[in-house]
């Protein structure tokens, strides 16, 4: 397996030395630069769950940006949590890591939120871009911490299509913004939604992207005050995407219909259109307004 992690470091590694320039198909709506702070080499103790291991101090290291799967069943054996964990033993058990850091770098219960790269003389392989790419984790940001965002969402994509892992059950699939009913039964989990942006609403302080005609009743996606505060240029582009096709993650709440929470904009990813004459205009006579 870490043979496996070692072939595919090159282009793990390129993604991480690019910023993103422009808005383009299957991109995510803004990027960042992917500069990490480098700390101190630990060796790997002990694996406790699927996204957090243990290291030689005592210390904890939550493996940031790579949403390991968890049961819907709460404390059940789930084989997708269980392959994760088993992936990470292998991987770093009585491994030397470096640990690089960048935003927020701690969690409430003082765990480091941090990248992890495997040390060896040959190649240093990096951990979330490995779960990632065998689809043992899914893309996410944190508030305070999206750094390698934009690469963590290709490496996952490349997965996603190869349905490598979790890409491959029906529990993980991309759910459509039409699938309401689906989408309010899987409340409180953590889901990626795509469709078509209806409407554009910001006011106050937040924005709306309204993937129906009824945003009482359908799909939502919110930008958060943080987001956009100082930033102009974010609501402008954000209201360019009105008849685009776009793919947003977050948990899943109700308010009115389903929606989800933005924690970084470069949660957003645009789309190649499935039916250019409908998707790349403006779609006539949607109403939206704020929920």
């Amino acid at each position: 397996m870490a043979h496996a992690a070692g072939r595919m470091l090159p282009v793990v590694m390129a993604l991480l030395a690019c910023a993103w320039n422009g808005a383009a198909a299957d991109e995510p709506l803004a990027a960042e630069r992917c500069q990490l702070e480098s700390q101190a080499s630990h060796t790997v103790a002990r694996v406790a769950d699927a996204e957090t291991i243990v290291l030689d101090d005592g210390s904890e290291v939550r493996l940031i940006g790579a949403l390991a799967p968890r049961s819907p069943d709460q404390g059940a054996d789930w084989p997708p949590e269980r392959a994760a964990r088993e992936a990470l033993e292998r991987l770093l058990l009585g491994r030397n890591v470096a640990l690089k850091l960048a935003g927020r770098q701690s969690d409430r219960y003082g765990r480091w939120l941090a990248h992890v790269f495997v040390m060896s003389d040959s190649e240093n392989t990096w951990v979330q871009g490995y779960l990632l790419s065998q689809g043992l984790a899914r893309a996410y940001a944190l508030d305070g911490n999206s750094a390698c965002l934009s690469a963590m969402l290709a490496v996952e994509r490349d997965a996603r299509e190869g349905a490598r892992g979790i890409w491959g059950m029906a529990a993980y699939r991309v759910l459509e913004v039409t699938e309401v009913r689906e989408l309010l039964r899987r409340r409180n989990r953590f889901e990626v939604v795509e469709g078509i942006v209806r409407n554009v609403a910001v006011t106050g302080g937040r924005a709306y992207l309204n993937f129906g005609p009824d945003w009482r009743r359908d799909f939502t996606a919110v930008v958060p005050p943080r987001l956009l505060t100082g930033s102009p240029e974010t609501a402008v582009r954000l209201k360019a995407l009105l008849g685009k096709r776009a793919r947003v993650r977050g948990w899943i709440e109700r308010r009115n219909g389903p929606s989800v929470e933005i924690a970084a904009i470069g949660e957003i990813e645009v789309l190649e259109p499935r039916d250019p004459a409908k998707e790349e205009r403006p779609v006539a006579g949607d109403t939206g307004a704020p929920r």
